[in-house]
């Protein structure tokens, strides 16, 4: 916005008695005046000059937005799990001298290695995390803190979660920076070899992602044949609705050779739809990726009855039923004879 400082000069006698018998500073009585001022203005220049303003004003917010950089984290300790933002964003390196500092007793109340940052919502961290994904210069960090486990993890957005022993990583915070003569660069560079050397093997961690927009129930159904693989029922789900709206990725947008895979499943042990929905981006030219989107309780229920019916329509029997049989044959004696032969009882379908 182009502004203009405009300085006015007046007796402090007048002000005081202005203010005194207003009530009010004299910066109010001046703004005010400009406004009533502004008001005689004829009613296309007070609308042309107004829009000119507000565009103005949105694209100096778009561009402060399109260049925050922060990280997110979750942290598990004595059973409880928080989330949190943290605005100017931090590399694996400076958490990792966070948590060092915690460890050693720096720091005594618990989370208080990220207590510069924001507490934020499960659902917010998903949305980041779908946001680090799609490969957004905004997000620096996704890392899941769990000192329950004594493990940190990563997130890459090509590689998945990189997870590490709390132990290793402040040992390799001791190492980058014992030579205090060194800069930041040489240290941090320590500090990521070393790590790399200490990865946690064959890392299998669901992604949680979720974008703007809730999940269009109304648009939901199901496609092909329901597949049980062990004990569950899983039905596949076309995406007829806009899935980066939904999902938080980047997926319409792509060039040609990207398909996304939905899928809802149903526990028949325990007799419920699954709490998340299984995502697959399929690349032509590059791995497949998994991520998983939380299911509310009136999703869940939603699904269960649109479950019901394609079971009727593809099986001929329900939901219920096809639980039954699966658990008849589960738990009979023959079925239990033949489990060592097979892996899990086949269903009527």
């Amino acid at each position: 916005m182009n502004s203009r400082d405009i300085t006015v000069y007046l007796d402090e006698r007048w002000c005081d008695s202005l203010e005194t018998h207003t009530g009010k500073t004299m910066e109010i009585l001046l703004e005010e005046q400009m406004i009533s001022l502004i008001q005689q203005l004829p009613a296309d220049v007070q609308s042309r000059i107004s829009q000119q303003i507000q565009e103005e004003d949105q694209v100096q917010a778009q561009e402060a937005e399109a260049n925050r950089r922060f990280s997110v984290a979750r942290i598990t300790e004595n059973g409880e799990s928080r989330c949190y933002f943290l605005e100017r964003g931090e590399i694996m390196f400076q958490t990792a001298q966070r948590l060092r500092r915690y460890l050693r007793g720096e720091l005594q109340a618990p989370f208080q290695f990220y207590g510069d940052a924001t507490p934020i919502s499960q659902e917010e961290m998903e949305q980041h995390t779908a946001e680090l994904l799609r490969n957004s210069p905004r997000v620096v960090g996704v890392y899941d803190i769990d000192l329950d486990a004594g493990e940190v993890y990563s997130l890459d957005s090509d590689m998945g979660w990189k997870g590490y022993r709390v132990k290793d990583i402040s040992t390799a915070v001791y190492f980058a920076t014992k030579r205090e003569s060194d800069d930041w660069i040489a240290k941090r560079g320590r500090f990521n070899q070393r790590l790399a050397e200490n990865e946690l093997p064959n890392i299998v961690r669901p992604i949680l992602i979720r974008g703007e927009e809730p999940l269009p129930t109304d648009l939901l159904h199901f496609d092909e044949d329901v597949e049980q693989i062990d004990h569950r029922l899983n039905f596949y789900m076309p995406t007829s609705f806009y899935p980066d709206h939904v999902f938080g990725l980047n997926i319409e947008s792509e060039e040609n050779g990207v398909r996304l895979n939905l899928y809802a499943s149903y526990d028949m042990e325990q007799g419920c739809v699954c709490d998340t929905l299984e995502v697959y981006l399929v690349r032509e030219d590059g791995p497949e990726q998994d991520f998983e989107y939380r299911l509310n309780a009136e999703e869940r229920e939603i699904l269960r009855s649109k479950m019901d019916s394609y079971c009727m329509e593809q099986i001929g029997i329900s939901l219920e039923a096809t639980r039954a049989q699966y658990l008849a044959e589960e738990h009979s004696p023959i079925s239990e004879e033949a489990s060592s032969q097979q892996t899990s009882p086949t269903l009527q379908m």
